[in-house]
């Protein structure tokens, strides 16, 4: 990714900063951690337009994932009822026109929902394998050893691995 995809954000994005460079560079000690942790993940987390891109990235790549996720297991849970219903009362083999009714709504629900199931898998894939998950880490490791809290994060910029940062 080129330095200038990478700072491509809209104005809004800078909104999401948890704290600006200037106030990290204030840390005594953190411009070289800051700098160590950015040179492992490609990111210069020094650098407020490129590290509120990854921000901006991040929640919309998680925004999707999430949604994606949540239609698709919705639309999937009405779908497999109606086709057990179908198979187990033996509508789906009877051929008349009726139960092709009965099965074009079913059909397309589990056609819907594995659709956005596997859309929600890929963006997931594009934020594990993009690095996304790990440049937003990598900022979760300078804001810790800025000694910010965790616990005043928003909930979408908490870390997602399992692994404490602090």
């Amino acid at each position: 990714m080129s330095g200038a995809d990478r700072t491509a954000a809209p104005a809004e994005a800078l909104g999401l900063l948890q704290v600006t460079a200037a106030q990290l560079a204030a840390v005594p000690g953190l411009t070289e951690q800051a700098r160590t942790i950015g040179g492992g993940t490609g990111i210069d987390y020094l650098s407020d337009p490129e590290v509120a891109a990854l921000l901006h990235r991040h929640r919309r790549l998680l925004g999707r994932m999430n949604g994606y996720g949540a239609y698709g297991g919705l639309l999937f849970a009405p779908g497999a009822v109606g086709a057990w219903f179908l198979i187990d009362t033996g509508r789906a083999t009877s051929g008349t026109v009726l139960d092709l009714v009965l099965l074009a709504p079913v059909a397309f629900l589990l056609v819907l929902s594995v659709y956005l199931l596997a859309r929600a898998l890929w963006f997931r894939h594009v934020w594990l394998r993009g690095g996304t998950r790990d440049q937003v880490n990598g900022y979760l490791q300078v804001l810790s050893a800025a000694g910010l809290p965790h616990h005043g994060l928003p909930a979408w910029l908490k870390p997602a691995t399992g692994k404490r940062w602090r």
